[in-house]
């Protein structure tokens, strides 16, 4: 089992790094993965995992998220089945279900209305693990297989309903709910904002889950420099900040030493003048025309720790694929292969980042 002082030591980041070209002039789009060939099936060499090709094994990625929409090519051959978690009456289809899929566009939790992004959300974090490369989205293991699980939506989550979905996700067997035939050896988690501290019915779940050597990878938050929150802040998960494609930590990124990785979440381009919403993560999403009508695409929308989790989820899958039996101390080892620094802050002075970057330094 990993302390929270065990991951301090630790503490490493996966850096977005886009490609220099001669005069060190780089790509903004998508500057997280760099340069993609289709014919050569390897992890994007923006996060220095260019010749680590995927092994002969098939890892389950869980994405326990807002629903994945099936329909979309970028995850074709990807999805296995997965369920409805979300329990009535916060669930509008009005129980549990085989049906992963989001709540519709133009669904409403009572008078609350809710960004369209809930729809997309999960597709959009499930492509960068796992993207197949059609709609010019490629995932760090294309070889991953997803396991959709549904959280929320147009309705919040209930703490319940998560403690239900990673022990689904983990192959456990949960009250009225089938058990799933495919067990995860990652679940990612891409939110945040429960209890400061972690609690015990959640630390307990992942104690448990350590031991069956499930890793769960969570998203800090976008926080814009607060302290971890659930359930990035549980010891045993690996919690996941963003950094921008000049290797700064994000500033809207949770801020605390606690942070054991940190992964290109969008920001700012390599000429340092972008805001730091322009340079965005390219995702599987949808374009929506004037009747409502949802068309597949690969579009440069993702910002935001959401986004960073599931590259380091992603990865993780990656070399479980070539070592099924790989640990989290065996994961924490390998990463100083791959790592440098991340640039330090004066806002978190215990911070001590390192990140994943494409140098010659590091090379395999």
């Amino acid at each position: 089992m990993l302390s929270s002082s065990r991951f301090a030591r630790h503490c490493l980041a996966i850096i977005g790094f886009a490609i220099a070209f001669g005069s060190a002039k780089a790509q903004d789009l998508p500057w997280h993965l760099g340069s993609l060939n289709p014919a050569a099936p390897v992890a994007p060499s923006a996060i220095n995992t260019a010749q680590v090709k995927p092994g002969p094994y098939e890892v389950v990625v869980a994405v326990i998220d807002s629903g994945i929409l099936s329909g979309h090519p970028s995850l074709d051959g990807r999805l296995l089945p997965g369920y409805d978690m979300l329990s009535p009456p916060l669930n509008l289809r009005g129980a549990r279900s085989t049906d992963y899929s989001p709540d519709a566009r133009d669904a409403k939790c009572g008078e609350r209305v809710v960004s369209s992004t809930f729809r997309t959300h999960g597709t959009e974090v499930a492509s960068l693990i796992a993207g197949n490369g059609q709609s010019g989205v490629r995932g760090v293991n294309p070889n991953a297989k997803i396991l959709p699980i549904r959280l929320f939506g147009s309705c919040p989550m209930r703490r319940a309903d998560l403690l239900d979905a990673m022990s689904w996700a983990a192959g456990f067997p949960v009250e009225g709910v089938p058990i799933n035939p495919n067990p995860a050896r990652v679940i990612n988690l891409s939110f945040s904002g429960g209890k400061m501290t972690c609690g015990a019915d959640l630390q307990q779940l992942i104690y448990r889950l350590n031991r069956k050597n499930i890793f769960i990878v969570a998203a800090v938050g976008n926080t814009f420099g607060k302290k971890l929150a659930e359930p990035s802040n549980c010891e045993g998960v690996i919690s996941v900040g963003a950094v921008d494609a000049e290797n700064n930590i994000e500033g809207y990124s949770a801020l605390d030493a606690r942070t054991v990785i940190y992964a290109p979440g969008g920001g700012k381009s390599l000429d340092g003048n972008s805001p730091w919403h322009v340079n965005k993560l390219k995702v599987a999403s949808f374009d929506v025309d004037f009747k409502g009508d949802e068309t597949p695409s690969g579009v440069p929308r993702g910002v935001g720790t959401s986004y960073a989790a599931p590259l380091v989820s992603g990865f993780i899958s990656l070399l479980l694929s070539q070592r099924l039996d790989m640990g989290i101390d065996d994961f924490l080892s390998q990463l100083p292969k791959f790592s440098r620094p991340v640039k330090a802050t004066s806002k978190c002075a215990d911070c001590e980042p390192k990140g994943l970057a494409m140098t010659s330094a590091s090379s395999r």
